[in-house]
């Protein structure tokens, strides 16, 4: 098996990095994403939460089932995406994710978990659009992982909206891309 250094193999090494820290100091968890640093006017650290919170895991078994998630499937879904918009589809769900976390959250909330819902949103639609059948297991993926946010230490919110931000994006991208055909368009005719 060849190990390819892809920008999911790096989100993973970086959470691996960012979770042994964790468990050898467990004071680094006060850059979870929250919005007390946000309702104290520490604003510094609100905006380090923006580059942590999505690294921290809870546990090493939250980082697991993470990590091979990742590894197993979206190192194939950034194949398709191609590297520039993967990493822009990162830092849009990133920056949503954080946005709506500091905004509807009291809590300590991780989010590569919603990095992992938005995927499997977009990839649901990405196989729709195909007429992949595949699709619809996807859609019972996607379905099983919302109400995973039923459990009492799992939240909710950050998964639904990780769902909804993977589908928000998908539906801007085929716009713009949409919108750049008919650019490139005009411009040949003129």
């Amino acid at each position: 098996m060849n190990f390819k250094l892809t920008i999911t193999n790096i989100l993973i090494l970086i959470s691996f990095i960012a979770t042994i820290f964790a468990y050898y100091i467990p004071s680094l968890y006060i850059f979870w994403i929250n919005n007390y640093f946000l309702k104290d006017g520490v604003y510094y650290i609100y905006i380090i939460q923006f580059f942590t919170g999505t690294f921290l895991h809870g546990s090493f078994f939250h980082f697991w089932a993470n990590a091979l998630f990742l590894f197993l499937f979206w190192n194939i879904l950034e194949l398709m995406m191609w590297r520039n918009k993967y990493v822009l589809f990162f830092l849009f769900i990133t920056l949503f994710d954080w946005i709506g976390l500091s905004l509807l959250s009291n809590w300590n909330t991780i989010w590569i978990s919603w990095f992992c819902m938005a995927l499997i949103s977009y990839y649901t639609l990405e196989l729709k659009y195909k007429n992949n059948p595949e699709y619809k297991w996807w859609i019972t993926a996607l379905i099983i992982n919302i109400w995973i946010g039923f459990v009492p230490w799992i939240s909710l919110l950050w998964h639904l909206l990780g769902a909804i931000w993977g589908v928000l994006y998908y539906f801007l991208n085929k716009k713009y891309l949409k919108l750049q055909l008919v650019w490139e368009i005009k411009a040949i005719k003129s």
